[in-house]
């Protein structure tokens, strides 16, 4: 006994002696430094050691696991020698191996696969499968390590399981910790449930085992078709009323459980039900009934749970989302009678690294597009989106029921500022004990020129979290744009002091006497309606956006009356000729020779700075059947400055977008880059006008031609000047030298 505990320690000691890790050309792992040290972390720590076998991803090694967790709020030790009265959560034989398929071939941190034993013997060689509890979690016996390599902030895939979590009927549990691999530090990891079917999970009998009925219990995934798979009978669609259809293209369904070994220990007819079963509820979609509540397509799957899905990958921009790691899965009529279950589809997560903007195709750094519509935008992908998920949205119930839903996730856990505490949690379990200093120690994740596919290079760990953070926040506000109810919002035009740099607005001719710069590549700009009135920028200078009501006034056509960026690398900073004190910004621009990607940069009245990420804006050449819904302004003409000749119709736009601004400092300009070959054009700016400030006394509405430039000074009154507005009664003495009270209530 002595001999195996001395064993046991030296097996698992993290110390100068540490033995050998994975070879490179097995594990490939490019370890920046192979000798790092955990002293202590509030994380649990994961000891594997494989005594140096070579692991494989397409079979399991026999390997030794010990995970030290002494409890919430207590400190864990990597020296268990030093330590030897820390409590293990977990110490045993497991099967182990790869897993994974780009998170496997492109990132040089590995995840892992692993069966937990009840000896030391495998499967394959007659060992039995032990289902154990790990980290508080409930007993089964297949679980994974998910190896954070794309996502600088490793949190994004625990994110997304722990947000649906109140509203699916099982997602996968997670706990972060560190792992140690034959004495080898490797650094931050994910130890997760399988998507599988265990009693604590999916919940899924043997098929035909509830009276030999075999209408389930079943698992599949949308995927690949890496592993044994069979393919739909219906091509995706590359229109979303299916007037498209891609001939060329399958979508795969793979056999998850059961899975393609087990069907020889099975009824004869196991496999083929299982494929009847996916085939019934793709015709339901395709019957001439398919919208009847009783006999349609809600008879086969749970609607809530397909919406749940589609809310959790749209808010995210999964770009697998849909047509990769999709897993559904479903019970048998005759169990479902007995135990009172549902046997319809359902659906859950999986898959979620490659989410909250961390895609660089596909669009998946955007946060104006829908993930759904990518066989519509990207037509040549072998792994496309079903046709049924399109299909549901031609169905109004079920545009009504996913708005209702929407509503009711923006009203719980999908708050803003509740989602945004969210991630400061699940960052701060990596920073508090130093697991994401560590992680980069060995990996050097923010030295690296690239990293697949990441769009966004972070300056350090807090620089990802902001990054993901902001994208965040421009995505629940496109969300909220076209699945809530229109906003009762009050909003005023923003008077600008300065940043304008070119006139794009001909007010008479000959055109390139009176305007500075092209909108496109074609010498084409705008005109006033003092030119031609169809298709001319009104006169009053006042425009009203067709998404949301926003109010903008355009700048004097006589004089610059744009923000121009025509180049990568452009930049212009527009400076407002009074702080603005508000939740959110609106932007009226329109952008030539293609979409322009803008990043955006606040700044704010006490100096400080916000990233507020990058926003994209279409191209203003769109015709009638291209209008997508959300343009600001359309139907606008244009004229050339080389030959004021006019355009041969008005198709035309601007468009808007809304920028989220820090309530608790005053915004006073706005930084634009240009990363994009486009031509960007800002053209204006509005507000939400503020409901915790009420003047006093009236003010009578000027134009931006009476507006001075110098900013107001505030006083409280005592007749000291103030930095900022605060609560209560402040003095603010206006540039002309008029005076006014305003009240700020908090």
């Amino acid at each position: 006994m002595i001999r195996r505990l001395l064993l046991f320690c030296l097996l698992f000691a993290c110390s100068a002696n540490a033995l050998q890790a994975q070879q490179y050309d097995n594990y490939r792992s490019n370890l920046r430094d192979k000798n790092v040290r955990i002293f202590s972390t509030n994380l649990p720590i994961v000891f594997i050691n494989v005594k140096g076998q070579m692991i494989q991803r397409d079979s399991y090694i026999l390997a030794r696991m010990k995970i030290i967790d002494n409890g919430e709020g207590q400190r864990n030790y990597g020296d268990t020698v030093a330590h030897p009265t820390q409590l293990a959560d977990y110490e045993g034989w497991i099967a182990l191996k790869y897993r994974g398929n780009t998170s496997f071939s492109s990132a040089d941190k590995k995840p892992y696969a692993f069966r937990t034993l009840a000896s030391d013997t495998l499967p394959d060689d007659g060992g039995a499968k032990q289902k154990v509890k790990l980290l508080g979690m409930p007993k089964d016996n297949k679980w994974c390590f998910i190896a954070p390599w794309a996502d600088e902030t490793m949190v994004r895939d625990v994110l997304a399981f722990e947000l649906e979590r109140p509203w699916m009927e099982w997602v996968p549990r997670t706990r972060l910790c560190e792992l140690i691999l034959d004495g080898t530090y490797y650094g931050v990891f994910v130890l997760a449930e399988r998507v599988s079917k265990g009693k604590h999970r999916l919940n899924l009998a043997e098929p035909g085992e509830v009276d030999g009925d075999l209408t389930g219990d079943y698992h599949v995934s949308v995927d690949h078709g890496y592993d044994a798979y069979f393919t739909s009978r219906y091509h995706p669609w590359q229109s979303l009323d299916g007037s498209r259809v891609a001939n060329n293209y399958y979508i795969k369904y793979e056999y998850e459980d059961p899975s393609d070994d087990e069907f020889a220990s099975l009824p004869s007819m196991t496999r083929a039900t299982l494929q009847r079963q996916v085939n019934n509820m793709e015709a339901s979609f395709m019957a001439t009934d398919w919208q009847d509540p009783d006999g349609g397509y809600r008879k086969h799957i749970d609607v809530q749970s397909f919406i749940d899905y589609m809310l959790s990958t749209e808010v995210s921009m999964n770009i697998d989302g849909y047509r990769l790691s999709t897993h559904l899965y479903k019970h048998s009529q005759k169990r479902a009678e007995q135990e009172g279950l549902d046997a319809r589809w359902k659906v859950t997560l999986w898959d979620y690294n490659l989410a909250w903007g961390n895609a660089d195709y596909y669009d998946g750094d955007r946060t104006d597009r829908w993930q759904y519509e990518l066989n519509l935008n990207f037509q040549g992908d072998d792994c496309p989106v079903p046709f049924y998920w399109y299909r549901m949205l031609q169905d109004t119930a079920y545009v009504s029921a996913l708005r209702d839903r929407w509503q009711q996730y923006r009203q719980s856990n999908h708050q803003t500022e509740r989602l945004m505490a969210t991630v400061d949690s699940l960052a701060a379990l990596l920073k508090q004990g130093g697991a994401a200093q560590r992680n980069e120690q060995a990996w050097g994740i923010y030295g690296r020129s690239y990293i697949w596919p990441v769009p966004y290079y972070a300056e350090d760990y807090d620089d990802a979290v902001e990054y993901m953070k902001g994208w965040i926040r421009q995505r629940l506000l496109f969300l909220d744009k076209h699945l809530l109810p229109p906003r009762n919002i009050d909003t005023e035009p923003i008077a600008v002091a300065s940043g304008w740099n070119a006139d794009i607005v001909a007010e008479s001719l000959p055109c390139n006497s009176f305007t500075s710069i092209a909108v496109d590549g074609s010498e084409r700009t705008f005109y006033s309606a003092a030119l031609r009135s169809t298709g001319g920028l009104p006169l009053d200078h006042l425009v009203t956006s067709a998404n949301e009501g926003v109010r903008y006034e355009l700048s004097p056509y006589n004089a610059n009356n744009a923000l121009s960026l025509h180049n990568w690398g452009d930049e212009g900073t527009v400076s407002f000729q009074l702080p603005v004190a508000t939740s959110e910004l609106f932007v009226l621009a329109t952008s030539g020779n293609g979409d322009s990607r803008v990043s955006v940069r606040l700044n704010y009245a006490d100096g400080t700075q916000t990233d507020a990420g990058i926003y994209t804006i279409r191209d203003w050449s769109v015709r009638s059947y291209d209008l997508q819904g959300d343009e600001a302004v359309t139907a606008l003409g244009n004229i050339r400055r080389d030959n004021n000749a006019y355009s041969g119709d008005n198709h035309y736009c601007l468009f808007d977008f809304s920028i989220p601004v820090d309530t608790e400092r005053q915004l006073l300009s706005v930084t634009f880059t240009n990363v994009s070959g486009a031509y960007a054009s800002i053209m204006a700016f509005s507000t939400v006008k503020s409901e915790n400030v009420t003047d006093v006394e009236d003010k009578t509405a000027v134009t931006f031609a009476q507006r001075e430039t110098v900013r107001p000074a505030i006083f409280d009154l005592s007749g000291m000047r103030l930095k900022n507005s605060r609560s209560g009664l402040n003095i603010v003495r206006q540039a002309d030298g008029s005076v006014r009270k305003v009240i700020i209530r908090k």
